[in-house]
């Protein structure tokens, strides 16, 4: 396609309102920046100051798992790990599920998987003991660990943590509507069209890898660069041969392209997360029962001997 009909084209499909595409923050935003990441991490600092308080007074011995305070520590926060299983049991009990929404089951089930471990660490005092003790503790904190990784990756598949899954078609659509305007208004030679299409049909194959995931967003991530530079390429010739073009066009051009780049790598990066949650799901269920098991044969220890 000639130079020609890529001017034609950008001047009677101009990008309006594309312009502010919510790229560049104003003063205000920055300003309120720290203030807003206070407020949503407001939890995680308090506990992360909390721990951090008890692990530098660990040697102080002003708890003791045996009695007091240290002991009621222990016994609740092993109630509260004890309390998870609700969270799948509500999943395939109606009862429960009528009882309570599924939000409320799954919160919880996020609270007092951070709270009870917690607890469990000032009623050890940050110290390992006996060996069935130490056991039940590092089974304890295989589960935590293995729990704020599944909290990461499932905000990665679902919107926030009480959204909706992410759908891939819906991912789809949103490349397709993309795919649609790129060509309308910009209406690309054939080298730039197969382009587009190879990436896309590489990118919506069917496959299950991770690896291979992983490789298509490398991919995508060099040839939605080779993408841009060839559009700008061609927009910048056009402007040679017709000042008529606005220089400004072309950085719209350039967001616009981003946006669409963007919309190939959210569907492969999603793919690989769904991934890694089907296999944390298979190894987050036999930790769970590992440290039940250690937990009651601590206590059953501890009570007996």
């Amino acid at each position: 396609m000639s130079n020609n009909s890529i001017e034609s084209s950008v001047a009677s499909h101009p990008l309006q309102g594309n312009e502010n595409d919510g790229s560049t923050k104003t003063l205000t935003q920055i300003i309120k920046a720290p203030i807003v990441f206070l407020h949503e991490h407001l939890f995680s600092i308090s506990l992360i100051t909390i721990l951090l308080y008890g692990w530098s007074r660990r040697d102080d011995n002003y708890l003791s798992a045996e009695n007091g305070a240290g002991y009621i520590l222990g016994i609740v926060g092993g109630s509260l790990m004890l309390i998870l299983i609700l969270y799948p049991i509500s999943k395939r009990t109606a009862l429960l599920k009528r009882l309570l929404p599924m939000r409320f089951w799954f919160g919880m089930h996020m609270l007092f998987g951070i709270i009870g471990p917690a607890m469990i660490l000032f009623h050890s005092n940050f110290h390992i003991g006996s060996m069935n003790s130490t056991i039940a503790l590092i089974s304890m904190l295989l589960v935590a660990g293995s729990g704020l990784i599944g909290r990461y990756i499932y905000t990665k598949v679902h919107h926030g943590l009480y959204g909706k899954r992410i759908s891939l078609e819906g991912l789809k659509q949103e490349l397709e509507t993309k795919h649609t305007e790129l060509l309308r208004i910009y209406k690309l030679d054939e080298n730039l069209n197969n382009r587009l299409t190879k990436m896309e049909n590489r990118l919506l194959q069917n496959y299950t890898g991770v690896m291979t995931s992983m490789l298509h967003v490398i991919l995508l991530t060099i040839d939605g660069r080779l993408l841009k530079h060839r559009i700008m390429r061609l927009l910048k010739s056009s402007i040679k041969n017709n000042t008529s073009l606005a220089v400004p066009d072309i950085k719209i051009t350039r967001k616009f392209i981003n946006r669409y780049t963007v919309a190939l790598r959210k569907i492969a990066v999603l793919r690989i997360f769904e991934r890694l949650f089907s296999f944390w799901h298979l190894l987050h269920l036999p930790l769970f029962i590992m440290m039940i098991i250690t937990a009651v044969v601590h206590i059953f220890a501890v009570h007996m001997y």
